[in-house]
């Protein structure tokens, strides 16, 4: 990665301004050299002396530009070149021609030296020949308008220093808003004034006093060199509390960096400033966060460089020592300087980034930006200490890497669990697409994990996955949730699309799977679930996947291989959850209640019995029916709590009847949750002792498909309530799969025939011979049966025929409250008395 287009782009506009530029300030500079040139105060002094003080003038120049001045005003430190004080000096001396062919000179063998670009030679010394021409053009003028003397020259040249200054900031500035370079133009300006002023006033401070005599000379030899001490020592302190400043700042930048490239690059840029150096590159020998090379210019740099070789001498030498050092003009080993030659640089200095044993890549500067220093040791050492905190930067986000890898990826598939996924599915909502999202459930991981064991279930997990990312490709984010499901991102596509794809994803995954020899044959269904763009709030990663397992859910209740999520599923959800956060407080509250319905004797019209059957009505949602609300909590351990409720209810009604001389059995449904719970037989004992009830007055119903799930697991415990003396009945019969082996060993009392055959036998043979069917079925194994859902006499009158023995449905009454249901046996009912002497009740009508 280099600086930017923005850099690169005005890198190309300098390429075309600064000729331009430079044409235009020689072409103004001319004249104004002939004007200074033919103008100028007449000096008395051979070639041979002029050419030994234009000499003097261009070593004075050069040492100007390598050692400037550093001063600290405020945040901001000033370069000062004293480049002003040859001027002065030269002005008053020699001819203007030879200060301004020194200053030109000067200027050439630095930049040559520095091998700069042709642009930046023939512009810069465009500018040093327009300043030196203002400053010598109004020194002139100013010693003209005064008619001589060393007051007009003093005064000339302190006033040609400053405009020269002046203009040249003028100058350089346009030229900076040309190539789109922001400059605080007016607060350089000031400064370099002050400076100018400050520079032209010691010039001429020391010129008066050499002049003075031998004293003068000696004083201001003596002056120099104090200052010279002075600013050393300044200069080094200043240096240190640079580099200081620089550590601390690029230790902050370090300790909070991140994973995205502008970060990465800030440290770069941090790198190269505070080395002064032309460019700074990073080198990574194994990504970070995508990150291999990087690359950081100056605006004045070059073009950024090309990756380096994977390896050469420099980076050979960084890792057998830490660090490598080689410049053009002092180095001699061939191989260095083929390695820095391939750079394109001058000088480079190259640290290795290590971790313990391990390189993890390189730091490099190349070229410093000072005209004629070069890189020292106290750099190197600078660059070994910011390598060694970008170092340990690197493993910190490489660990920062692994751990969140670990956090977002499943361990068993290598895919992106649910943390990831949901992580992936936020990221595609930001960006502004309208993902979709998928959840496949294979549903065969249980069978799979009890039959062969774990380690096959894990590979068909693996083997599953690997499907699913060939099938859709390794961009799509595809994860591991749990047990066998696994949930799929699939972004910016239209719905009938995704729902094509669904249906291929269902078709590869729902092949068979070999596994120890075994074809294993999965039962696969997907739920899907689209971001909306018509909501006006803008769905979350957690809304979606939750719609999409809603989706998946409906899709495994109605037996269906795919379901998309739409609207009102939402509302179907929420319902079910409002019904099993608030039964418990309804039961406390009353709301669940108990209404009967009668079951008659077909031979004599006995009132054999009643089942009970539970309501809740509720204060928002008004009746809900049970199946609904029952489905609902057997999820949950509250099944137990609503038989316990119901129990109560009835084992209290039962004793009420026991006392009035009426024995009314009560059937009371089971779910077969309520068959697992601990103790159960022991709970139902103890509530029958506790009502002082009879078992034989308690009828237990549970269905037929409850029971055939795991005959095994259920037999031992309806055994022991059969040994109770309680009545078992199986409840729809005739729905399931039962074996009659299985059946035979049930210690059951009745069958009830499911009332979708006893409502169809009228018009159905097929039904009435399944009717005829159960019924002598039962009798056979010496149970009573009993037909639900008689409506129409009709059937009341074929089950009589068919010698069924009790029968239940509207015909005789709707399941009735209690008080309900004793005005109805008082008003059908007779009341009789048997030969033992026990009461019974008849229907005196219908």
């Amino acid at each position: 990665m280099s600086a930017g287009p923005a850099g690169h782009s005005r890198a190309r506009r300098r390429q075309v301004v600064y000729p331009i530029v430079a044409t235009v300030v020689l072409v103004a500079a001319l004249p104004i050299w002939w004007y200074a040139v033919t103008r100028q105060p007449d000096y008395n002094h051979s070639l041979w002396q002029m050419l030994g003080i234009g000499a003097v003038l261009v070593a004075g120049f050069i040492a100007a530009e390598i050692w400037p001045l550093r001063i600290e005003v405020g945040r901001d430190t000033v370069l000062i070149t004293l480049s002003e004080i040859p001027v002065v000096i030269g002005l008053l001396v020699v001819p203007v021609h030879v200060v301004g062919l020194s200053a030109l000179i000067a200027a050439l063998l630095a930049f040559l030296v520095r091998r700069d670009a042709w642009q930046h030679i023939y512009i810069n010394c465009a500018f040093v020949l327009f300043e030196s021409a203002a400053s010598a053009a109004v020194f002139v003028a100013f010693y003209e308008l005064l008619g001589g003397g060393l007051g007009a020259k003093f005064l000339g040249l302190f006033v040609g220093i400053q405009i020269g200054v002046l203009l040249m900031a003028f100058v350089v500035g346009e030229t900076h808003r040309l190539t789109a370079r922001q400059e605080p133009v007016r607060r350089n300006l000031g400064r370099m004034v002050i400076v100018a002023a400050a520079t032209t006033t010691f010039a001429l401070t020391g010129y008066t006093l050499v002049r003075s005599g031998t004293y003068g000379a000696v004083l201001c030899g003596g002056l120099a060199i104090a200052m010279v001490v002075l600013y050393r020592t300044y200069a080094s302190f200043l240096r240190q509390h640079q580099d200081l400043a620089g550590m601390y700042t690029f230790g902050r930048r370090v300790t909070a960096i991140g994973s995205e490239d502008t970060t990465w690059q800030g440290l770069l840029e941090m790198v190269r400033e505070q080395l002064n150096a032309a460019v700074a590159t990073l080198v990574l020998v194994e990504p970070v966060d995508g990150i291999t090379f990087l690359v950081s210019t100056s605006e004045d740099g070059v073009a950024p460089p090309q990756l380096p070789p994977r390896s050469d001498e420099l980076q050979e030498v960084a890792i057998r020592t830490g660090h490598a050092s080689a410049g053009m003009h002092r180095t001699t080993d061939p191989d260095l300087l083929d390695a820095v030659e391939a750079r394109g640089a001058q000088e480079v200095m190259v640290v290795s980034l290590a971790s313990g044993d391990r390189v993890l890549g390189y730091l490099e500067v190349r070229d410093r930006l000072a005209r004629w220093s070069t890189f020292g040791k106290d750099d190197l050492r600078q660059l070994e200490s910011l390598g060694q905190q970008l170092a340990s930067s690197i493993d910190n986000v490489r660990l920062v890497e692994s751990l969140r890898h670990e956090a977002h990826h499943d361990a068993i598939t290598g895919l992106l669990n649910w943390r990831g996924l949901h992580f992936r599915t936020e990221e595609s909502i930001r960006a502004g697409k309208t993902p979709a999202v998928l959840l496949l459930q294979l549903g065969v991981l249980p069978e799979v994990n009890n039959a062969i064991g774990h380690d096959r279930g894990e590979q068909l997990l693996i083997t599953a996955g690997e499907r699913l990312v060939e099938t859709l490709g390794p961009q799509t984010a595809v994860a591991h949730l749990e047990s066998d499901r696994f949930g799929l991102l699939i972004e910016t596509t239209p719905e009938d699309e995704v729902e094509e794809l669904a249906r291929t994803l269902l078709a590869v995954t729902g092949q068979s799977y070999q596994l120890e020899g075994v074809d294993i044959e999965p039962h696969a269904r997907i739920g899907i679930a689209f971001v909306d763009p018509k909501e006006e709030l803008p769905e979350t990663a957690g809304t979606l996947l939750q719609r999409a397992e809603m989706a998946l859910t409906a899709a495994q209740a109605a037996d269906e291989s795919m379901r998309s999520y739409w609207s009102g599923m939402g509302e179907v959800f929420r319902r079910r959850f409002q019904l099993v956060t608030q039964f418990r407080r309804a039961v406390d509250q009353g709301s669940i209640t108990v209404q009967y319905q009668p079951k008659i004797s077909l031979a004599d019209r006995e009132l054999v019995g009643v089942e009970a059957l539970v309501r809740w009505t509720h204060p928002e949602l008004g009746a809900v029916p049970p199946s609904e609300f029952v489905e609902a909590i057997e999820a949950t351990g509250s099944i137990d709590l609503l038989l316990e409720h119901v129990l109560e209810i009835v084992l209290a009604q039962i004793k009420v009847w026991v006392d009035r001389g009426l024995r009314i059995a009560v059937a009371v449904n089971l779910s077969v949750r309520n068959l697992s719970a601990p103790d159960f037989p022991a709970t139902v004992a103890a509530g029958l002792e506790r009502h002082g009830v009879e078992a034989s007055l308690l009828t237990l119903e549970i269905t037929e498909s409850s029971v055939m799930a795991d005959p095994e697991r259920y037999l031992p415990v309806l055994r022991q309530l059969h040994a109770l003396g309680v009545n078992l009945s199986v409840d729809d019969f005739g729905t399931g799969y039962s074996s009659l082996a299985y059946l035979r060993r049930l210690p059951i009392d009745e069958i009830k025939i499911d009332k979708s055959f006893v409502q169809g036998m009228i018009t159905d043979l097929g039904d009435l011979a399944i009717v005829r069917a159960i019924i002598d079925l039962g009798h056979s194994l010496g149970l009573r049966v009993v037909a639900e859902g008689v409506e129409e006499e009709a059937a009341r009158d074929a089950l009589k025929t068919l010698r069924c023995d009790d029968l239940q449905g509207f015909l005789v009454s709707r399941p009735q409250p209690i008080d309900k249901l004793e005005s109805w046996m008082n008003s059908t009912m007779v009341r009789t008395r048997q030969p033992g002497g026990q009461q019974v009740l008849r229907l005196t009508v219908g």
